[in-house]
């Protein structure tokens, strides 16, 4: 893995991971235990800009940009992002550490937990879709979106998708923050749609390690339903919802985002790590 200073809002350093078939962007900034994140659909590792300071006043963070997103070369896979995490773990020599993921980054997230519980100490995962477990999901127009990228409609579906009320924040600032990311956003994992395997309430009781459920108090009924099946069905699990906060409730409100996380990973993360 190489690594080289990148300009950025706060200060972080850059580097790329080999992934077999591509690479990711990994980007690293803070310093103690290692903390994975990471982003949602349409987003890359930007979307962490909001924790760089606090968070990283405490733990290592750890945000690449996953498969298909952002600066990645390795194509939209969602059933390999699981290896991913474990080629950065492998990279930056971690045997254990702490995870955390929004949305769809949340369900792969919970994906590694299932797989590789023995890896890590804690996981955090906010709006995390839990589709055939909780019924009446909300609706991502996918298809549409992929038939503006297929026409090059590429404005027209970012635009729209902004206006989404997944990707609803009051804030301004903030609101421009998700508007650059998503302006680079290119469509490709549209184009080649891939799923993780179904989520069962079984395989969440298994999990052995704490999992924090976050929702925002503003996030759509199903995601929080989602949220409380986490936190119910985990024999570690916690509950947590964000006020006045959507889906995106890392970026509409870090100060509460960053203590719930500082918080929960400050009690079961060991600092020596």
């Amino acid at each position: 893995m190489t690594m080289a200073l990148a300009p950025a809002i706060e200060s972080y350093a850059l580097g790329r991971v080999d992934v077999g078939d591509g690479d990711l962007p990994v980007a690293i900034a803070g310093g103690g235990p290692s903390l994975v994140m990471l982003h949602g659909w349409t987003l890359d590792h930007r979307m962490w800009q909001p924790q760089i300071a606090a968070l990283g006043a405490h733990f290592r963070l750890i945000m690449p940009d996953r498969r298909g997103f952002g600066g990645s070369t390795a194509p939209a896979n969602l059933a390999r992002e699981v290896d991913d995490i474990v080629r950065i773990a492998d990279a930056l020599g971690l045997d254990r550490f702490a995870l955390a993921g929004l949305s769809q980054g949340a369900a792969v997230a919970l994906d590694f937990a299932i797989r590789y519980p023995d890896r890590l100490h804690a996981v955090a995962l906010a709006g995390t879709p839990l589709p055939g477990l909780v019924p009446n999901a909300d609706s991502v127009p996918r298809d549409e979106f992929a038939a503006m990228v297929r026409n090059g409609a590429f404005a027209l579906m970012r635009r729209t998708w902004l206006a989404h009320p997944l990707m609803h924040v009051d804030n301004a600032e903030a609101r421009a923050r998700l508007a650059r990311i998503v302006d680079d956003y290119d469509g490709r994992d549209l184009l080649t749609p891939s799923t993780l395997p179904p989520f069962t309430r079984e395989a969440i009781a298994a999990l052995p390690m704490p999992l924090c459920a976050i929702t925002g108090s503003d996030e759509t009924p199903w995601r929080i339903a989602c949220a409380q099946l986490l936190a119910q069905a985990a024999p570690h699990g916690q509950f947590v919802m964000i006020a006045d906060a959507g889906h995106i409730a890392n970026v509409a409100q870090p100060e509460a985002f960053n203590t719930i996380l500082t918080d929960f990973l400050g009690i079961h993360v060991p600092t020596t790590v």
